[in-house]
């Protein structure tokens, strides 16, 4: 059957009459939220979900509680891990322009990050996949990237 199925996806909806089959098939579509989470079990990285928001606390060399959150696009064609570090405008005027050079030459520096600002005018730092194969080895790098560069802006900017 999966052979006459695949010859009907190349040959064209001609090739096949789907009357003879009398199987029925059903396919099991996890969000990729849902999917992403059972990688975080998969390689034992806790969490909490609230709707579609999958939030992990860490505790770093500068950070007693650094929060990060994993969210999607609304197509959720994308995914985001992001750790919000402080308002822009929180930041002493006389220190903003040194800080946000020190960002973008960071962000130069770093694999798999950006360092940015966000719609609130939050300095976030962000690692961002469009991978729908994602592995559970790939989900750890990922928030691993976004750990280790929370701690590099924290030496770049002590908040």
């Amino acid at each position: 059957m999966w052979h006459d199925i695949y010859f009907a996806l190349v040959e064209g909806p001609n090739y096949l009459n789907m009357g003879q089959y009398t199987e029925t098939v059903e396919v099991l579509v996890l969000s990729i939220i849902d999917h992403i989470a059972s990688l975080l079990d998969e390689v034992e990285i806790k969490y909490t979900r609230e709707d579609s928001v999958l939030r992990m606390h860490w505790k770093t060399d500068h950070f007693e509680d650094l929060k990060i959150k994993i969210v999607t696009n609304k197509d959720e064609s994308w995914a985001y891990i992001v750790a919000p570090f402080t308002n822009f405008y929180e930041v002493e005027e006389s220190k903003r322009m040194k800080l946000a050079y020190d960002m973008l030459k960071e962000s130069w520096k770093a694999n798999g990050v950006k360092f940015a600002i966000d719609d609130e005018d939050d300095i976030i730092v962000i690692a961002e996949t469009n991978d729908t194969d994602l592995t559970g080895d790939e989900v750890r790098t990922l928030v691993g990237h976004v750990v280790h560069a929370c701690d590099t802006l924290w030496e770049i900017y002590p908040a």
